[in-house]
């Protein structure tokens, strides 16, 4: 991922629109090479495993498309499912985190973003639907936390940031460890989150192989 096509971001309801322009800035865009989509999706991309991130954060435009993460240049995609231990139930399934790592223009990147719950296996049934909210960080019912993070290094500058308190909804299409008996750090999760603050708004789509998982006490 070395080739950055350079594009900005303006945000257009209902949809980002990518329009390009002339120069492009490593350290404030995050652009992959071959992109093939022209705005931010506006639902979920299916069940074939891929990661799309496209939209403004802080002044920064990320444009990131992974539709096949099998043969995609990059470090590292990970997805973790995490669980909360406690004495009346040893399986409340609060939190699923995600991140891609990749050199970007000779600068290493790496982007993470999550969905938190009171407990996903309290929902009645997939897929859901749930409401961005930033009061709780483990809302319940049909309300969830996201944050947005991001990190490089170049030239002696660093751009580091962890974004939350945003508007907007995220639907979670599967996972298939939904309702199981134990926690659970095989098979797939996909979702889609729209999201807006500000001048910020992004949407991410993925289906992501589970890579991992934790249980904290």
């Amino acid at each position: 991922m070395r080739l950055s096509a350079p594009m900005l971001v303006a945000l257009l309801a209902p949809q980002i629109a990518m329009p390009t322009v002339v120069l492009a800035d490593p350290m404030m865009q995050t652009v992959t090479p071959g992109n093939t989509l022209t705005a931010a999706p506006t639902e979920w991309l299916g069940d074939k495993p891929h990661l799309v991130i496209m939209g403004t954060v802080d002044g920064k435009l990320f444009d990131v498309q992974v539709m096949d993460i099998t043969s995609a240049d990059i470090s590292a995609i990970t997805l973790k499912r995490e669980y909360l231990l406690n004495d009346t139930d040893y399986n409340p399934y609060q939190e699923m985190d995600f991140a891609i790592e990749f050199v970007h223009e000779g600068i290493a990147k790496a982007i993470e973003g999550k969905l938190t719950h009171a407990d996903f296996n309290k929902l009645a049934a997939l897929p859901a639907t749930f409401t961005l909210q930033s009061a709780e960080e483990y809302p319940e019912g049909d309300k969830v936390f996201t944050e947005f993070e991001y990190k490089w290094e170049a030239g002696g500058v660093t751009v580091d940031a962890e974004s939350p308190d945003y508007a907007g909804t995220a639907t979670l299409h599967m996972d298939t460890a939904f309702q199981a008996a134990a926690p659970n750090g095989d098979g797939m999760i996909g979702a889609f989150i729209t999201a807006a603050k500000g001048d910020s708004a992004y949407a991410i789509s993925f289906t992501l192989p589970v890579t991992e998982f934790e249980v904290e006490d």
